[in-house]
């Protein structure tokens, strides 16, 4: 029997199946929620307020059964997910020469010899060598050689394959796009492939969180009901489909001139992208269905481009190390990849790479979503009303809010500001303690005492306040507990250990490198020195660290547009090991050692 839920702050309603969830009620409006732990009750985000016969109470979304006429007050902040998403990339100069070309024959050339096939005289007119045409494109060519009106045709080729054929001369419209498909947002990049000029950028959260946060989530989301693979894929065809209605819709063309796209992403993204099972990739000894580039077409993956554009996923290195690692590598100009570079791609995963020209190491860590607010109390994506920035000084504490509202939470720059701030004013031991305010006195510096009066103990677990009663308005008043700590301190000593343990791999002190960068979204709102304070990135003297911004977006923007990339990137490939970090014996003693500050 159908249950009709209400839902009065949106004026809306929805029959639901009897075993659904108010987050499946949710979802079905168009207001999903944020599920960070894939749907198992265990990091509370999707607390929302209903009323059951009368009674009003708070109850997780993601576990509560819906009922006939169950009332659900769906606030704003509860499904409104605009998120600062990271779309700035690094800018390489290339030699434009992309995959897919359009050729116009005028119609004075289209006269076909006696005795002769129309398509052998077209092959002979054009400079290059064409397969034979698919059978559906034979039929279209057939039909417009009877057409006498028309001024000629217009040939799309990828490469030696004939993607469509076209009347008039449409050469003028060819586009393609790059996307970096990642497990919290997707960011596509539109290109004139005929200048290689960008047309513009667009993103979005990636659908599939409302499954969950992480990989590993979704992975088990795939895997517990028959449907799950099917819905997740579903849910990312959909989100990059809402960006292409965008780019078609803010540049006025047609979404039939788009001809390829280009995707990196890890390999959780690759399987759950592709519709392949990721049951291997779930368990020991974590394989992948293929490491290969592959290639497929828009209509099979239910992208709303031109049905024959070719869509190209990238290779992957191995295990979760996948094709948004190796894209980071082909956005570094040739000059960065010669010297010895540490490069930490920070998203909701963590992917380390090490070396230069000759060879590359390259691991995942399994730093958990902490950094990404997931496990943390007040913990929230980078979204209006989140806390990005946190400074302490002479007992005053200075916020930055995204958006300039009042704070709801704080997000993963901002739980790393706070802590590193934390530690500096000695309100956290080295062992990562938070002090209570009579210890906190006696050891703080005179123009710190002030602190002590955020101090506090909330059933058993001790907090540090981030602002005064009253001035988070109707929010809750936002800390940073003792829980939070130690969710970053495992973290951080993830990474951490990640970066110590490659370089002793591949026989490298810090000394040997010439800089670290910092790709990935996280990363890149991050503070650098904040970062190093809590030893979520190596200190090395003289070593300088910088962010590269999206640079998985950069690369496989500058595998869509450069040949030359095309074919060298099968040869960087080939120099780049993958490092099994959990099967090193030395990595859980170092981890242990390293999750103190």
């Amino acid at each position: 029997m159908m249950k009709k839920v209400l839902f009065p702050n949106q004026n809306k309603e929805i029959l639901c199946q009897e075993n659904d969830t108010v987050a499946v009620a949710c979802s079905g409006l168009g207001y999903p929620l944020d599920l960070v732990c894939g749907g198992k009750g265990t990091c509370k985000k999707c607390t929302i307020e209903i009323e059951r016969d009368g009674i009003r109470q708070e109850v997780l979304a993601c576990q509560e059964p819906v009922s006939d006429g169950l009332i659900v007050y769906l606030k704003y902040g509860d499904y409104k997910h605009e998120a600062s998403i990271l779309t700035d990339r690094i800018e390489t100069e290339l030699n434009i020469d992309p995959p897919v070309k359009k050729i116009f024959i005028d119609k004075k050339f289209l006269k076909t010899p006696f005795y002769y096939g129309d398509w052998e005289h077209i092959q002979a007119k054009v400079p290059v060598r064409i397969n034979t045409p698919a059978l559906c494109l034979l039929q279209k060519l057939s039909q417009l050689m009877q057409k006498l009106e028309m001024d000629g045709i217009t040939l799309v080729l990828r490469d030696e394959q004939l993607l469509d054929i076209e009347q008039g001369d449409t050469s003028a419209s060819n586009y393609g796009f790059a996307v970096d498909l990642g497990s919290t947002s997707v960011v596509a990049y539109l290109y004139d492939l005929n200048s290689g000029k960008k047309v513009g950028v667009y993103s979005a959260l990636n659908g599939q969180i409302t499954e969950g946060a992480d990989v590993i989530s979704r992975i088990m989301a795939a895997m517990k009901n028959s449907e799950g693979l099917k819905i997740l894929q579903r849910k990312v065809a959909e989100t990059i489909n809402a960006l292409i209605l965008e780019a078609i819709q803010q540049n006025q063309i047609s979404a039939e001139n788009i001809y390829t796209m280009v995707i990196c992403g890890n390999s959780a993204m690759q399987h759950l992208f592709l519709g392949l099972h990721p049951g291997s990739l779930g368990r020991t000894p974590y394989t992948n269905t293929i490491l290969s580039e592959v290639l497929t077409t828009a209509r099979e993956l239910s992208l709303n481009i031109h049905p024959n554009a070719i869509i190209d996923f990238l290779p992957l290195i191995g295990g979760f190390v996948g094709a948004d690692t190796l894209a980071v590598l082909l956005a570094l100009p040739e000059g960065e990849r010669q010297g010895n570079r540490l490069i930490i791609d920070l998203g909701t995963n963590g992917e380390i790479l090490l070396g230069n020209e000759k060879k590359w190491l390259a691991t995942s860590t399994a730093a958990g979503p902490a950094l990404e607010g997931a496990t943390i109390r007040f913990g929230m994506r980078g979204t209006n009303g989140a806390i990005e920035r946190v400074k302490l000084s002479e007992g005053k504490i200075e916020l930055k809010v995204i958006g300039g509202e009042q704070p709801r939470g704080i997000c993963g720059s901002g739980i790393v500001d706070a802590v590193a701030e934390m530690l500096k004013a000695e309100l956290i031991s080295k062992e990562g303690r938070l002090l209570s305010p009579g210890k906190y006195l006696k050891v703080c510096r005179p123009e710190n005492q002030r602190f002590a009066n955020y101090l506090a103990n909330l059933d058993g677990v001790s907090v540090f306040y981030l602002m005064d009663e009253g001035q988070s308005g109707d929010n809750d008043r936002i800390y940073i507990s003792q829980k939070d700590i130690r969710a970053v301190q495992l973290a951080k000593s993830a990474i951490y250990t990640g970066c110590m343990l490659l370089m002793k791999e591949y026989g490298l002190e810090g000394e040997d490198l010439e800089e670290i960068l910092i790709a990935g979204a996280f990363g890149n709102y991050i503070d650098a020195p904040s970062a190093q304070v809590l030893g979520l990135f190596p200190n090395f003297s003289n070593v300088p660290i910088r962010s590269i911004g999206n640079a998985a977006g950069a690369g496989a923007s500058n595998f869509l547009l450069s040949r030359n990339i095309r074919i060298n990137t099968l040869i960087l490939l080939a120099k780049i090991t993958h490092f099994d970090l959990a099967a090193n014996p030395a990595f859980q003693q170092e981890y242990l050692q390293n999750t103190g500050f």
